[in-house]
């Protein structure tokens, strides 16, 4: 095993240096005891520095996270598993395959290119949850320009990420972009390319939970805009 702390934790696990058992127990009693000593202190700065440290803990793993699910996806062909990967991952994490699909999503933004090299570096301080709708714009296929990105990642909270997200909906899409919408009461998909709209038909029964649950894992992970 190596010595280097880093690769301690990520091949023998984060939960040595993080919550789980024994150590869980310590890591919140220690994290208690601080909370408690600067409130008896009064000493705000202190407590907030805690809390950005736990907060940096969980965007740190997060992100790491989204890196993760990107590299293992590209590569599971050549792992040749009898599973899909997100039906692995299902499974192997306990997250529905949707979220881990969005986990996908962001750090695939990072990598496309699509994304100013200036801005990659903010956008991996940002929460997940924010990060989400953003890698969803994206993989709509909306063009987004060099001003937009900045703005998206200089946004001071979700609420504003939301409304930058809205205005850049209202206008046209790139060129050759194909957004698709799924027609859950007509049941179909149609999808929009050069402002050409293409049909597909789908046969399922309503009443079936399985075929709904398809239906929901298909259509659920924004890449199709239901209406």
């Amino acid at each position: 095993m190596s010595s280097n702390p880093v690769d301690a934790i990520v091949l023998s696990g984060i939960s040595q240096f993080l919550p789980q058992r024994q150590t869980e127990k310590d890591f919140l009693l220690r994290v208690d005891e601080q909370v408690r000593e600067a409130i008896t202190q009064k000493d705000v700065r202190v407590l907030g520095e805690i809390g950005k440290s736990l907060l940096g803990i969980g965007q740190l793993t997060g992100i790491a996270f989204s890196q993760y699910v990107y590299t293992v996806e590209a590569c599971w062909n050549e792992l040749k598993q009898r599973d899909n990967f997100y039906t692995w991952a299902e499974d192997k994490f306990a997250r529905d395959a949707r979220t881990i699909e969005r986990h996908q999503r962001i750090w695939a933004m990072f990598v496309s290119g699509d994304v100013p090299k200036e801005y990659v570096e903010k956008f991996k301080t940002m929460p997940i949850r924010v990060l989400i709708p953003i890698a969803s714009l994206w993989n709509q296929g909306y063009e987004i320009t060099d001003l937009q990105w900045k703005q998206l990642s200089s946004a001071p909270d979700p609420s504003t990420v939301s409304k930058l997200i809205k205005a850049i909906k209202g206008k046209p899409e790139r060129a050759g972009a194909l957004n698709m919408e799924f027609h859950r009461a007509q049941k179909s998909v149609i999808g929009w390319k050069d402002g050409k709209p293409h049909t597909i038909g789908l046969i399922y029964d309503e009443n079936d939970p399985v075929a709904i649950q398809m239906i929901d894992r298909l259509f659920g992970d924004g890449r199709v805009l239901e209406k």
